[in-house]
């Protein structure tokens, strides 16, 4: 800093100040402060740069897995990048790869470093890529591996079956699906991909009042058992990322038509009093019965128009005062429907014999719902009454549809009750009950309805028994044992199905059928009684019993012989219970079935003259110097076990062309190769085979060889032995003349000798 001589007052001059010291600003009041009294002096200043430092992500995480139904706004990761430079000012830009892409999806907090979802994330794998920049251009980079998974959903209660009555015509809920996806923030969304056979009868849509689909029958459908007995329907259902399917069957049961028991076909009448029988009289109940205990329905005509009236009940009624009626009698004409069929008409004459002002029942027709289980003598519904004739004394009566007097009852006060039967819902039928009430003042009388709907609570399924049994043969995996005749009951009736906790045995679910998981035999030492636990369930509760699993062991092995063919030398002359082979057959079951028994067909000897002992001793029975010598003969032997199964050998008992001198306790060997004619035939015609072939060989080599060594050899030969022969007779001392014989030799250079190859007929 500089100032001027005495702060620029009296003097231009202007003196350069400084100090090493000082705290304040050089225009301050400081002693330390100097001023320097020469001129042009010259300072310089040092800055002192270091090459700085990368900045660096440090600790950030690299990856992370999370599901698809991630929460928008999750906090993924945080992602900070640090640098030794405190006064660096870093700038971090990222980018994202497929499927996720980036701000779409993520945003990043450049000053926190926290990542965070925008939007759902798609699945897949992304790589993010994070890059820092400092003053000086330094950089450094993070990937961030995020790998997003989806569950895709899945049948909770398919593949399933429905059995319904070719009859119902009503919209009728079949199955309610139950479809899960482990992905939260997945929408599920079924449709019916195919129906075999095409039909439009069965179809999808959302139970009434949840958001599960269900399989209904269409109102007014053409099902019909005689067409086509089973549906199958092939169910869709995605998450927009990954589709399933499944099946769900439904099988069509044939309606039987009702019968009305108590009108039988002709003529049928009865008498009442027109004076004396009120609105509401019961003066006849049609009964009838429904193989399939189908909802029936009643009708009726009548000839003239009368004042009857027939209910589902079966209960025909006085519909109407009987005051004042000409006709004496009323033909009714009653039919039943069971929703399919309509049978009818039976008929029935009123007479009537002579008849009050009717009061007035105010609150029916109604109904009501009751809970099985209801506590008895509950009071249900209060009927009310109106009559102008206040004096009156009123008098209830009821009627109730088929079965419902067992469980309810109208008192005297015009109370509607449960009576002391328990309500079983399961039990009942039908579930609807109609209660017709019946108020009366001596005279005249008024009737109403009340409809009683009895609703279900669930009840878990129940074994009748503790223990149960199942009896049946060894055998390989896959091979039924049997049906256990399992009682269960299920008070909903809902689909049970069946578990075992035997690994020997594969229990169906559905049908019960009890099968090996693998080979059983007994006879390997496998238990021939198993107690298995066996649990029943409806999908949500269950029931245990124990299941007894017998085993027989059957005869499944067959006798069996070392060979299937022997040959034994056996004298003629060797006596009754000569030994003459053991030749036992093995049986690989065990007990009775691998006891072996064993028996001779010996046709061809003409008489019983061998024997099997128990332990497969092959002996002579009987006297055998009736078989001339060298005879052969041929005996079937069987083996048949306890169980009945048999097998054969055959036996060639051979008598020698010489018999033996030594009668033989033991005899007991197998016969020599030559010791059976039989070996002997084809040995003769092999040797005749291998001779021919041996003598054409022969000629072959003959005809065809060049043997002239075999010529010079053989005259080499003659000449050594005839000069050898010289020799020796010289030494002899009886002289002996010699005359060499002539010899005849070709002008030919080569001696050549080839036998039965000249043309010409000469030799050489």
């Amino acid at each position: 800093m500089y100032r001027k001589t005495n702060w620029g007052w009296g003097s231009g001059d202007e003196n350069v100040i400084y100090s090493d010291s000082a705290t304040t600003s050089p225009m301050a009041t400081d002693s330390s402060f100097i001023a320097y009294t020469d001129n042009n002096i010259e300072f310089s200043i040092e800055a002192r740069l270091s090459p700085g430092n990368v900045p660096t992500f440090g600790a950030s995480p690299t990856s992370r897995s999370v599901t698809d139904d991630t929460a928008v706004g999750t906090l993924i990761a945080t992602v900070t990048a640090t640098d030794a430079d405190t006064l660096d000012t870093l700038t971090t830009q990222w980018t994202a790869t497929n499927p996720a892409g980036s701000s779409a999806v993520f945003n990043y907090d450049t000053v926190t470093g926290a990542l965070t979802t925008t939007n759902q994330l798609p699945v897949g794998t992304t790589q993010l890529t994070f890059t820092s920049t400092d003053n000086c251009g330094n950089t450094d980079t993070h990937v961030y591996s995020l790998t997003v998974t989806n569950y895709p959903p899945v049948f909770q209660n398919l593949p399933d079956t429905t059995s319904i009555s070719e009859d119902i015509a009503v919209e009728t809920q079949l199955k309610v699906l139950t479809v899960t996806d482990a992905s939260l923030a997945d929408t599920v969304t079924c449709s019916i991909n195919n129906i075999d056979p095409t039909t439009t009868d069965l179809y999808l849509r959302y139970a009434s009042g949840t958001a599960d689909y269900a399989v209904y029958l269409r109102a007014d459908n053409d099902l019909d058992y005689d067409t086509q007995r089973q549906y199958v329907i092939t169910i869709d259902c995605t998450d927009t990322k990954v589709t399933v399917h499944e099946t769900y069957t439904v099988y069509i049961l044939r309606n039987q038509q009702p019968t009305i028991t108590n009108l039988p076909a002709g003529s049928n009448s009865i008498e009442i009093a027109g004076s004396t029988t009120p609105i509401g009289t019961k003066i006849f109940t049609v009964t009838s019965t429904d193989p399939e205990n189908d909802q029936l329905h009643y009708n009726m005509t009548c000839i003239p128009a009368c004042p009857f009236k027939i209910y589902d009940s079966g209960a025909i009624l006085v519909d109407s005062s009987l005051s004042g009626l000409t006709s004496t009698a009323y033909d009714l004409f009653v039919y039943v429907y069971d929703g399919s069929t309509l049978v009818g008409p039976r008929s029935l004459t009123v007479k009537i014999s002579d008849i009050n002002t009717a009061l007035n029942i105010t609150n029916l027709p109604s109904g009501i719902v009751v809970p099985e289980n209801s506590a008895p003598s509950t009071t249900l519904y209060t009927l009310e009454k109106t009559d102008v004739n206040s004096l009156d004394t009123h008098t209830w009566t009821y009627s109730i549809s088929s079965g419902g007097s067992v469980y309810f009852a109208v008192d005297s006060s015009g109370n509607v009750k449960t009576t002391s039967t328990p309500i079983d819902y399961e039990i009942i039928t039908p579930k609807i009950f109609y209660v017709t009430a019946y108020v009366s003042d001596g005279q005249a009388s008024a009737s109403g309805t009340l409809t009683i709907d009895v609703s279900n609570v669930n009840e878990p399924p129940s074994f009748s028994k503790t223990t149960y049994s199942v009896t049946g043969n060894e055998g390989v995996a896959g091979v039924t044992i049997g049906t256990p005749a399992f009682a269960v009951t299920d008070p909903e009736r809902d689909t049970t199905t069946y578990s075992l906790d035997c690994a020997e045995f594969t229990l169906n679910p559905i049908s019960g059928v009890l099968t090996f998981t693998s080979d059983y035999d007994v006879d390997a030492g496998l238990a021939t009684t198993v107690s298995c636990g066996v649990t029943v369930s409806d999908g949500s509760l269950t029931d245990t019993a124990t299941l007894v699993v017998n085993i027989n062991n059957i005869n499944d092995k067959t006798p069996t012989f070392f060979r299937s063919t022997y040959s034994f030398y056996v004298t003629h002359d060797s006596t009754v219970g000569t030994v003459i082979a053991d030749i036992p057959a093995t049986d690989g079951d065990i007990g009775t079935f691998g006891e072996i028994t064993y028996s001779i067909d010996q046709t061809s000897t003409g008489g019983t003259f061998f024997r099997m002992n128990s332990d497969g001793g092959l002996y002579v029975a009987s006297d055998l110097s009736t078989f001339s010598a060298g005879a052969s003969k041929d005996i079937i032997i069987t083996a048949t076990d306890g169980g009945d199964l048999t097998t054969t050998t055959t036996v060639t008992i051979v008598i020698p062309g010489v018999p033996t001198t030594t009668v033989s306790t033991t005899t007991d060997r197998y016969m020599t190769f030559f010791e059976d004619t039989r070996n002997v035939a084809w040995f003769v015609v092999c040797m005749s085979v291998l001779l021919g072939l041996f003598i054409l060989i022969s000629f072959i080599i003959v005809r065809y060889g060049d043997f002239s060594w075999m010529k010079r050899l053989c005259d080499e030969l003659a000449r050594q032995c005839r000069g050898k022969r010289r020799s020796k007779i010289r030494r002899e001392p009886i002289k002996m003349s010699y005359v060499e014989p002539a010899r005849v030799r070709t002008p030919a250079t080569k001696i050549t000798w080839e036998a039965w190859r000249t043309s010409d007929n000469r030799f050489y």
